[in-house]
């Protein structure tokens, strides 16, 4: 994702910033709903939260951070930018840091 910027949602910066500069949890309440594929109940179950908050929650992000959620390339980039900065693994088992190279000498 680093290198490839034209992935990146700014979308998702703003709402990651929001989070950390408000304690909301936006970016929790986004990946929940994606690890639950879109199941509201499955979702708002593992925050442990009325599904009513998180639809709230969604909309929400939806409003100030102008995230189409209906739009699965959107859906896609969010979820992988998400994981990323998260540093959780992705499929290959690799998480979305950048690895180093060895330092020589």
């Amino acid at each position: 994702m680093r290198r490839e910027p034209w992935l990146r949602l700014p979308a998702v910066a703003l709402l990651l910033a929001h989070d950390a500069e408000h304690g909301t949890d936006y970016a929790a309440s986004l990946r929940a709903w994606l690890a639950a594929v879109g199941d509201i109940g499955k979702a708002a179950a593992a925050l442990t939260v009325h599904p009513n908050t998180l639809r709230y929650r969604l909309r929400r992000a939806r409003e100030l951070f102008g995230l189409d959620l209906d739009d699965p390339d959107v859906v896609l980039a969010a979820w992988l930018e998400l994981a990323s900065a998260a540093g959780e693994p992705g499929p290959s088992g690799r998480t979305g840091q950048t690895p180093r190279a060895p330092r020589r000498g």
